[in-house]
């Protein structure tokens, strides 16, 4: 399995999405973008479920104008969450899943609601910075093109 390399997707060729959300709804599942007073319930979701990174990251998104963070709900709690447009702008992610709901198709409903929205805004490529990254080659043709320090060379602990 790849891992820890920056990708860039063509988001002129696409796979034709459908909206997911039916799918999801029919699951329970709920798809929306986040708003900022559920900023808490998320952020300690990802926390959890992830890192303090992710949530710095998905913190900003939330507050991009529109919010460039998608949600996953079921039974009124958060399951899963992806970004765009917060370490950088034009960069994918982070996207991740509770460990109890994967499996479902909510990363892949994530990712299409993400991509979908960062089409509109104008964007014809995007970086994604990424763990495994089979899964956006096969499904998304992405193409990679380096190393995954980039972006994140300026951090405090690099």
């Amino acid at each position: 399995m790849l891992q820890d390399l920056d990708l860039v997707v063509n988001l002129y060729n696409l796979p034709d999405y459908s909206d997911p959300r039916p799918k999801m709804e029919a699951q329970g599942i709920y798809i929306k973008r986040a708003v900022s007073p559920d900023k808490t319930e998320i952020l300690e979701f990802i926390r959890r479920e992830f890192s303090n990174g992710w949530a710095d990251e998905a913190e900003k998104a939330i507050f991009n104008t529109p919010s460039s963070c998608y949600i996953a709900v079921h039974d009124h709690e958060v399951v899963g969450f992806a970004c765009y447009d917060s370490v950088a702008l034009g960069y994918y992610g982070p996207l991740g899943v509770a460990s109890s709901m994967r499996k479902r198709g909510i990363g892949e409903a994530l990712t299409s609601c993400c991509l979908t929205a960062m089409r509109e805004k104008g964007y014809g490529y995007i970086i994604i910075n990424a763990g495994p990254v089979d899964y956006y080659i096969k499904h998304l043709n992405a193409k990679i093109i380096g190393d995954h320090k980039g972006v994140y060379t300026n951090m405090i602990c690099n």
